[in-house]
């Protein structure tokens, strides 16, 4: 039981970060932080070894957030009391959590192809960011919000309830 309240807690503080990143993110000057960035990795390695690395980092946070839903679903849905309110609530996190996840794939994938093509120009690489971005935003934050809510339902039924 302590290594699920160890990892409630991470959730919680890792999904806290997430949604504090994605509601001040909205700004140009973020964006333009998050190109330059990736212009400077593409420098140093490969673009395809960068595109590889935005792969294996997405694959890796979004097995986290399905082991935290597997906890929170087991711990803190699984009650008696209220269950078919609980559920429904769980299955639009879910759904939320399923949206976002295929469509940053998605988006994920068309910056990593955009990155292997040979001598692509800064501001198309700028202007294909910013065109996917900006569709995302929306689905992003809510996605960002019901995580952070499932996260501290799991802090709340399993750390606060025990103490």
């Amino acid at each position: 039981m302590e290594i699920v309240n160890a990892f409630a807690v991470f959730w919680i503080l890792f999904n806290g970060y997430t949604l504090y990143k994605v509601l001040i993110s909205n700004s140009e000057e973020e964006r333009e932080d998050i190109h330059d960035e990736l212009v400077d990795m593409c420098r140093t390695m490969t673009p395809s070894a960068v595109g590889k690395t935005m792969i294996t980092l997405f694959l890796a946070v979004m097995v986290l957030d399905i082991i935290g839903f597997y906890f929170t679903y087991t711990y803190a849905y699984n009650l008696d009391e209220h269950f078919y309110t609980r559920i429904l609530l769980f299955l639009a996190f879910i759904l939320v959590f399923f949206i976002d996840q295929v469509l940053s794939f998605r988006q994920t994938m068309k910056i990593a192809a955009a990155l292997q093509i040979p001598n692509i120009r800064d501001d198309v690489l700028k202007r294909f960011m910013r065109m996917t971005e900006h569709d995302m935003d929306f689905i992003n934050t809510i996605s960002a919000v019901a995580k952070f809510v499932a996260a501290l339902q799991l802090v709340l039924y399993t750390i606060l309830t025990k103490v």
